[in-house]
C-alpha cells in the first residue's frame, strides 16, 4: 500500500485531489496551515506550517511517506508581487524545510509541483510551449518556483529521493478564491445577482490568452503520475495543461451568459498586470504518452461549476454572517 503524503491539503486543490488518492485504496494523510477540511474517509491531517521544521520533521518521519505530493506555497502571481519576501519565505524556506525532514524516508518519489509560469517569456514564441522550452520566469512566483525545482535537483539525489516535477497551467474550479481570474469575475457576478453591489464588473485585461483546465482534470493528472510512480524517470518534468488556450474575454462571455441579471464592464486599472503575456499555453504530450491522460471536463460545465459554487458560497457566508468576503 502506498503512503501518500500531500501538503497544502487544505487549499484549492488538495481537496479535489484528497478523494481521488483515497479512491485508489492508499494510506493518504495531508497537512496544511488551516484547520482540518471536509476529509474523504480514511484520510488523515494534521495542522502543520511548513516553517515549522520540528513539526513537519516529526509528522514526516512517523508517517513515512513512499510518495509526497507538494501543492503548499504562496500561489498569487499578483500577491507575489505585493509581498516578495513572504513569497520566497514560504515557497522556498518550507521547501528546504521539507526536504530536511524527507532525509528520514529514503527511496520515496516526490512530486514537486512547479507551475507554467516559470515559462514566462519564453511564452512570447507564440505557441504551446513543451517541457523542453527554457524557463525564463518573469514574477516573483515563478521564480521562487523556478529555484524549487533548481534546489531539488541538487538536494533529492544526496538523500535518495526521486523527484518528478509538475508544471500544471491555469486551474479553475469549485473552491478557488477571487485572487483568480474566472473565480474573481463568478464572485462578482454572485454578489451583483445577490443585489449586494451594483450591477458592475470589474476586470483586468481581457485579450490575454490563457490554457485553462477545470481542477478536477488536474487533480486527476495528479492522482495518474502518482500511480505510476515506480515507472518514472528520475527529474522528470511534466506540464498539464489542456493545449488550447483561449482568451479571458471568453471565461467572462461564458459566466455573462450564465448570469441571472444583466451586467455593465468597467476596466479597473489596478487589475492590468504590467508587461502581459500575450498567449501562454503548454503541451501536455509527455503526460498524455505517460499516463493516457486527457482532460475530461468540458469547459462550459467548468464554468457553470465555478459560478455555482461562488453563488454557493455568498449564501453560506451571508447565512453565517460573514458577509461576503471575496476570498471566503
Amino acid at each position: 500500500m502506498r503512503r501518500i503524503l500531500v501538503t497544502g491539503a487544505a487549499g484549492f486543490v488538495g481537496g479535489h485531489v484528497l478523494p481521488r488518492l483515497a479512491a485508489a485504496g492508499d494510506r493518504v494523510a495531508g497537512i496544511g496551515r488551516g484547520g482540518a477540511p471536509r476529509l474523504p474517509e480514511g484520510v488523515a491531517y494534521e495542522t502543520i506550517d511548513l516553517l515549522d521544521e520540528a513539526a513537519l520533521s516529526a509528522f514526516v518521519a512517523r508517517f513515512r511517506p513512499t510518495e509526497i505530493l507538494h501543492l503548499a506555497g504562496l500561489a498569487s502571481v499578483a500577491d507575489s508581487a505585493s509581498g516578495p519576501g513572504q513569497t520566497w519565505r514560504v515557497n522556498v524556506n518550507g521547501l528546504m524545510n521539507l526536504v530536511a525532514a524527507v532525509e528520514a524516508v529514503p527511496g520515496c518519489t516526490f512530486f514537486f509541483v512547479s507551475s507554467g509560469e516559470v515559462y514566462g517569456s519564453a511564452f512570447l514564441a507564440g505557441h504551446a510551449l513543451t517541457e523542453d522550452s527554457e524557463p525564463l520566469p518573469r514574477n516573483t512566483y515563478a521564480r521562487s518556483k523556478w529555484v524549487g525545482e533548481q534546489l531539488l535537483r541538487d538536494l533529492l539525489p544526496r538523500i535518495g529521493v526521486k523527484l518528478v516535477v509538475l508544471r500544471p497551467f491555469n486551474h479553475i474550479g469549485p473552491g478557488q478564491d477571487e485572487r483568480f481570474v474566472v473565480a474573481s469575475f463568478a464572485g462578482q457576478i454572485a454578489r451583483i445577482e445577490a443585489g449586494l453591489v451594483p450591477p458592475c464588473l470589474e476586470v483586468g485585461n481581457l485579450s490575454s490568452y490563457r490554457d485553462f483546465l477545470d481542477v478536477a482534470d488536474v487533480a486527476q493528472a495528479y492522482a495518474g503520475l502518482i500511480g505510476r510512480a515506480e515507472s518514472l524517470p528520475d527529474g522528470r518534468v511534466f506540464n498539464i495543461s489542456s493545449g488550447m488556450p483561449r482568451t479571458i474575454a471568453s471565461a467572462l462571455d461564458g459566466l455573462r451568459d450564465r448570469a441571472r441579471v444583466p451586467f455593465e464592464i468597467r476596466i479597473a486599472p489596478e487589475r492590468v498586470r504590467p508587461a502581459e503575456i500575450p498567449l501562454a499555453a503548454g503541451d501536455a504530450g509527455r503526460l498524455r504518452a505517460a499516463t493516457g491522460w486527457r482532460p475530461l471536463v468540458a469547459w462550459e460545465d467548468s464554468l457553470t461549476r465555478v459560478l455555482d459554487d461562488a453563488r454557493a458560497r455568498l449564501a453560506a457566508s451571508r447565512e453565517t454572517g460573514r458577509g461576503a468576503d471575496p476570498r471566503s
